[in-house]
């Protein structure tokens, strides 16, 4: 079930972490997606709001502390941003298979 108090913004520092961490156990390479274009600053900068806003952060950290480094994990469905980075896991992907020969 979604929360849907209002609450204050986390601090944006401890929150880009957070979220680039949990891009980085899942395998979400963003800085490669950047730099094909397949996302922008601006979905970067929506994707450490929409952390700041998590009512989830205690167990963000608990679950990041817990990943094997290098062993790419899902996103648990708690992370407001899971569909995301999904996303960008989705379309590496694509890029990375061989053309189809004939």
């Amino acid at each position: 079930m979604k929360d849907h108090h209002v609450r204050p913004l986390g601090d944006e520092k401890r929150h880009y972490w957070l979220a680039l961490g949990m891009a980085q156990a899942s395998g979400a390479d963003l800085q490669r997606a950047l730099q094909e274009g397949r996302i922008t600053h601006g979905d970067w900068a929506e994707v450490v709001t929409r952390c700041r806003g998590c009512a989830w952060t205690e167990g963000c950290d608990c679950w990041l502390s817990g990943q094997d480094c290098g062993a790419p994990a899902s996103v648990p469905q708690a992370c407001p941003n899971a569909a995301f980075f999904e996303a960008v896991l989705s379309v590496a992907d694509q890029t990375d298979e061989p053309p189809a020969s004939s």
